[in-house]
């Protein structure tokens, strides 16, 4: 199957998934309101910030290696073995930092918490040494499952009137779960790899590091940043953040999609200029639609899901156009990784860090954690991010273009 029949697929089968997740947010938004919704998304905000630390950036380290010949199957799932051990530790170990001191943490919710974050690291660890076999269809399956499955367990709590955190976590520690199992059923026995090319945990150190920091920064990132618009706007702010962010990760999901069959595609057949081209493309047209979308906030400003979401179209533009320059860096950043140059990554989020840091003091209030702050708005909020999102793709652009023009020089 070439490439394009293989995106196809993946496009298809995964674009279900996506589909899933958004159909499950908008039915909580419209049905329960912007603090329900905005308590799932936090929860899954939180499961997805502790799966991607607990991983230490294992899934693409094991498939780099065990696609280059340099790791058995074997030695591999050892390590995903281990890593789902530890991320149930670090999963309740989460739970009860999340209690603070609001007494002895139930043992039940502790455990939903970690079981959701270790059943997310095994479902990550597995699908991607289901990648390395070539089963486009499978590993695009497995991705889409637990989304499906969210989905299913959202319908549920609503019949069921089960609206707290704890219900989420079993919602998604069920939804991975099943996917990890499906994903291990599935797994073909590969031939084992030359002793002698046998990657040591140095290496896969080297590798998941940077692979496990470009995961978590952005992720604990998106965290920081719902957490300061629920301190300072409050929890129906909180639902109309997170629901712009959520509507700008539509166009991101294609890339998440390819970015795996891409990453197998580019180590096979390095493609720079590819690379370059797709990411102009992404961002000409997410930069287009942001600014069509402001221009229609005043006609259209609550996204036509009511009221409670009044304001939230300028929102989601000034996201969207932040969106455009992260759809143009994770191309040109799957590429970096493909070559063995998973650091560029890391140099790029510890700029949005920078630029997010930067901005909180100047459009925070100093008195943001008294007893009553004066907020900020959520206009300024979202500009901040988007700026951030721009410097950190121009770092993973100028990086592209010092590799093309490096390459020009010695043809």
């Amino acid at each position: 199957m070439n490439l394009r029949r293989q995106l196809l697929v993946s496009f298809g089968v995964q674009g279900m998934g996506a589909a899933s997740v958004l159909l499950a947010t908008l039915w909580l938004g419209i049905s329960l309101g912007p603090e329900v919704q905005g308590g799932f998304s936090r929860t899954k905000a939180e499961i997805e910030f502790v799966a991607a630390f607990a991983m230490f950036g294992l899934p693409q380290a094991l498939f780099f290696y065990v696609k280059s010949g340099g790791l058995s199957q074997r030695l591999a799932l050892r390590w995903a073995g281990g890593s789902a051990v530890l991320a149930l530790l670090i999963g309740m170990a989460y739970a009860g930092f999340r209690a603070g001191g609001a007494g002895a943490l139930p043992l039940v919710t502790a455990l939903s918490m970690g079981a959701a974050v270790a059943a997310c690291v095994a479902h990550g660890q597995l699908r991607a040494l289901l990648l390395v076999s070539n089963r486009t269809a499978g590993f695009s399956a497995v991705t889409a499952m637990p989304q499906l499955a969210v989905l299913v367990g959202v319908a549920c709590a609503i019949a069921l009137g089960a609206h707290s955190p704890q219900s989420w976590t079993i919602v998604f520690a069920l939804a991975f779960g099943a996917a990890a199992l499906l994903a291990w059923r599935w797994l073909p026995e590969l031939p084992a790899a030359p002793s002698a090319r046998q990657a040591d945990w140095r290496a896969l150190g080297h590798y998941g590091l940077a692979a496990w920091l470009t995961a978590a920064l952005p992720t604990a990132a998106i965290l920081l940043v719902q957490h300061w618009v629920e301190v300072s706007q409050g929890r129906a702010a909180l639902g109309q953040f997170t629901m712009a962010m959520t509507l700008v990760q539509l166009p991101l999901v294609p890339i998440a999609y390819a970015a795996p069959l891409l990453f197998r595609h580019w180590m096979e057949r390095p493609g720079a200029h590819a690379s370059r081209r797709w990411a102009t493309a992404f961002f000409i047209g997410l930069f287009g639609v942001a600014v069509a979308t402001w221009a229609l906030a005043p006609a259209w400003p609550d996204l036509g899901l009511g009221a409670a979401y009044d304001g939230a179209t300028r929102a989601f533009a000034l996201l969207l156009a932040g969106g455009a320059a992260e759809a143009a860096s994770r191309v040109l950043t799957v590429q970096a990784g493909a070559s063995g140059l998973p650091w560029v990554a890391v140099r790029a989020e510890a700029v949005r860090w920078v630029v997010l840091a930067v901005g909180a003091q100047m459009v925070l209030p100093a008195g943001l954690l008294s007893a009553q702050p004066s907020p900020p708005g959520l206009l300024p909020m979202c500009a901040v991010w988007a700026a951030a999102a721009w410097a950190s793709g121009l770092v993973v652009v100028l990086h592209a273009n010092k590799g093309a023009g490096q390459a020009g020089a010695t043809r």
